[in-house]
């Protein structure tokens, strides 16, 4: 009779000491849409129920997260794939701990998109792409190897296009706008409100043209060797925001289609974002609900990034890999 009492004081008193000993992590996310899940666990309280205080720290690009990650400016971050990231993983600074973010057909995180420029030179489809000039964040980026699939698709001489390496997706956006280039790769996010302006043209979305695992989560191989509680409770967290974004957007089939609870997460992003939910939706890259990792490609992007000579040496992609947290990816669920 007096047990339930009891049971509950004690567990109001764990989840109050929890609270006040919450262990803080800065965690990093490039701002686009398929990051929904890094602060959608922030605003539902998913990270305080670990016992976590999670500080958000945005950035333009993602080539810098890997770097800010190894000097300890963030702990935590969900990145896309990049040479800087394999060179310095092949060095044992960082580590994959979760898959993140997926191009799949259906939804859209990368697109390359025709300025109007460009579109009146000819650049009309995905096949007309060579001989021209593209601006991107970086040579060795994730839009860049993204380019480098569709190339190979199409047959396309990556000499012969010239390359504006913007640094931040901003600029890539205001290279669109001014009609400094033929066209751009970059994030979908980025290009949408030039798009519904007029002021560029939609020529592909990657995940339709070139499906592959854009983003991890990544931390510094100190935290994934040392503070395996902390890596677990922050993935638990993430899972469990990754879930709400996964089951907001994707039907029973795995296919993109908005379902009940879309307009509340949308709301979040748009909060996030400085967008409108109305063109965020459109805006939805594929996230997994389990986080889910697909290793067979991590492994061809670290040979592909070492062909270009962008990575020294062959990076070895199982070491780079925190197998202890990883689940492996079956493809869309």
């Amino acid at each position: 009779m007096y047990r339930l009492p009891l049971y509950l004081a004690a567990t109001a008193f764990v989840f109050s000491s929890a609270a006040a000993h919450a262990d803080t992590l800065k965690v990093g996310y490039p701002t686009a849409a398929p990051v929904a899940p890094i602060f959608i666990a922030k605003e539902k309280g998913y990270y305080a129920a670990e016992g976590l205080d999670v500080e958000l720290v945005p950035f333009d690009a993602a080539g810098p997260i890997p770097v800010a990650i190894t000097s300890g400016s963030v702990d935590i971050a969900l990145a896309g794939s990049t040479a800087s990231f394999f060179s310095l993983a092949s060095q044992g600074a960082v580590k994959i701990i979760a898959g993140a973010v997926h191009e799949v057909p259906g939804f859209h995180a990368e697109a390359i998109v025709a300025t109007n420029k460009g579109y009146a030179a000819g650049v009309k489809s995905l096949k007309d792409l060579g001989g021209h000039s593209l601006a991107t964040t970086t040579i060795g980026s994730s839009f860049y190897y993204a380019l480098g699939l569709v190339t190979e698709k199409y047959l396309i001489d990556m000499k012969s296009l010239r390359i504006v390496q913007t640094q931040q997706n901003a600029n890539t956006v205001s290279a669109v706008a001014g009609d400094q280039v033929d066209f751009a790769v970059g994030t979908f996010t980025g290009f949408t409100p030039l798009i519904h302006e007029g002021k560029a043209k939609l020529l592909a979305y990657i995940g339709d043209e070139v499906p592959w695992q854009i983003a991890y989560i990544l931390t510094s191989s100190k935290i994934a060797d040392s503070r395996p509680e902390i890596v677990e409770h922050w993935l638990a967290a993430y899972r469990h925001a990754a879930k709400d974004y996964h089951d907001a957007f994707t039907n029973a089939k795995g296919a993109r289609e908005d379902q009940a609870t879309a307009p509340a997460i949308l709301g979040i992003m748009a909060k996030y974002l400085n967008q409108s939910a109305e063109r965020l939706d459109s805006n939805i890259g594929y996230v997994d609900p389990e986080g889910r990792l697909d290793v067979p490609d991590v492994h061809h992007q670290a040979e592909w990034f070492a062909a270009q000579g962008l990575v020294k040496g062959k990076p070895d992609a199982d070491k780079i890999i925190a197998s202890r947290y990883v689940r492996p990816w079956t493809g869309v669920h």
